[in-house]
């Protein structure tokens, strides 16, 4: 039997034969779940294999609980992962105690407080959609999206990911600049991977990491007996790359004499191995990235400018954060959702003066210090919420309020300490940006702003912007 899934839709299921206690728990959630089923014990077997769903809820009354165990323990193994509750009005000490040795997330006593309740279920079904998306991109060994996992609605990132769907079509060398922790990696791999050299590798190499006898070892590979140690031929990167994609990082901290090798080799399309006397033809398409102005390294002579230009056919600047602010609170909420799914923890968002730390913040480190700090905070606390005051020392001693118009553009410029921006809108800005840029299509807004399409439905309800396609006809 094929089992109904529906991976936008939350669903939970509840399985009693006592109706009172399936009523109250179904009347707690009607508002905030997508989709609600009950089911008479003796049919649960059935129904979990008819359907996918985000928690299991027991609804048991008193004496109910210890012949049904049996029950709980066979939905356990059925879905090791699947987070299951239990509602029931017993009084039995002992019957407490059985359910407590069953692997369970929580053990409600009815009647319990509603909004309790309420957020118990919310948070393990959020927490549970998460986990399963996780796994099921591990499995399938690839990232779903376009750009590589990026994440940015500033024009700033838009324009970085048309240029990226463009130049993806052609073979053109690429240079991406940037500074450190900005993702110059990222980019290059969402260019190969939306290339027609995909089907073939993707190779990188730290220009910056090798010394330079190995770094031309690592690039060009050698012959048997080419030097001491040569045991046996080795093939370099160029050779491992054929058809595919080479990312040079750190290209500016290259060897001037390896400048001059990998310049001819972009020229004539073959080289020699190390120790060899035989040209090897390569087809590769180079894609080279660096944190330091070229300009500035030409002038020092310290970068061939020749090379430069055969480098920089197509320029990609990734943009630090502080000059995309607005691209703050999405990629907080996008590690918030990953790490507490990695670390079994509950977190749903960030309290508002917290984020707007994060936003005021500099972030020198750029996207890679906000992972990490996320990271962190989710690891040292448990909580539902970020809290201003988990967040580092240094970030809470920022005291420099963003201006709505320094925002929407992405940073920069002077403050206007009368013009604070507030949270929503941000969150409003977001929303609409990708409203009109996928013409209100819910499915894919939803996807890009890695938010559910219920949330997505309650948030343009609430900044009022059901005028955007699809979307004013769901509404």
């Amino acid at each position: 039997m094929s089992r109904e899934t529906n991976p936008s839709k939350e669903r939970i299921l509840i399985a009693g034969n006592w109706t009172e206690g399936v009523s109250a728990v179904k009347a707690h959630l009607k508002k905030d779940i997508d989709a609600i089923d009950s089911v008479a014990l003796g049919g649960l077997h059935e129904q979990l294999d008819a359907k996918t769903y985000d928690l299991l809820a027991f609804c048991l009354r008193e004496g109910e609980v210890t012949p049904e165990m049996r029950k709980i323990d066979e939905a356990r193994q059925a879905s090791e992962s699947l987070p299951i509750i239990v509602v029931s009005d017993s009084e039995k000490w002992e019957e407490i105690v059985e359910l407590m040795k069953v692997p369970i997330q929580e053990y409600f006593h009815h009647p319990c407080a509603r909004e309790k309740l309420r957020r118990s279920i919310l948070q393990h079904v959020k927490l549970y959609r998460m986990t399963r998306k996780i796994f099921q991109r591990e499995e399938q060994g690839k990232v779903t999206s376009p750009f590589e996992g990026m994440l940015g609605v500033s024009d700033r990132m838009q324009e970085n990911f048309r240029i990226i769907q463009a130049v993806a079509k052609s073979n053109a060398t690429v240079l991406i600049t940037g500074e450190s922790g900005t993702g110059k990696e990222l980019v290059a791999k969402a260019i190969h991977h939306q290339s027609i050299r995909s089907a073939f590798r993707f190779v990188d190499l730290n220009c910056g990491a090798i010394p330079r006898d190995l770094l031309e070892n690592e690039l060009f590979g050698h012959e048997r007996g080419a030097f001491t140690g040569a045991h046996k031929r080795y093939s370099g990167s160029f050779e491992a790359a054929h058809r595919g994609t080479l990312f040079l990082d750190e290209i500016s901290e290259m060897d001037p004499l390896l400048q001059v090798k990998l310049l001819r080799v972009l020229q004539e399309r073959n080289f020699m191995r190390i120790g060899g006397t035989e040209k090897i033809d390569v087809d590769v398409r180079i894609i080279a990235a660096t944190n330091r102005v070229l300009q500035e390294t030409i002038e020092k002579g310290q970068f061939r400018e020749d090379l430069f230009y055969r480098l920089n056919v197509v320029n990609i600047h990734v943009p630090p954060l502080r000059e995309r602010r607005e691209d703050i609170p999405l990629l907080s909420q996008h590690f918030l959702e990953y790490y507490s799914a990695r670390n079994s923890k509950i977190f749903i968002d960030f309290a508002q003066d917290a984020i707007e730390a994060m936003i005021n913040y500099d972030w020198p480190g750029n996207v890679r210090e906000l992972e990490n700090t996320v990271e962190r905070l989710v690891v040292l606390h448990d909580d539902s919420q970020v809290k201003f005051h988990f967040l580092p020392k240094h970030i809470q001693k920022v005291n420099r309020s963003i201006s709505f118009s320094e925002v929407s553009r992405g940073g920069g410029g002077g403050v206007d300490e009368n013009r604070v921006v507030p949270l929503d809108d941000l969150e409003r800005k977001a929303i609409e940006t990708a409203l009109i840029k996928f013409r209100g299509n819910v499915s894919i807004v939803a996807k890009k702003l890695r938010i559910g399409q219920a949330t997505l439905y309650r948030k343009v309800k609430k900044y009022g912007l059901t005028q955007y396609g699809s979307v004013a006809k769901a509404e």
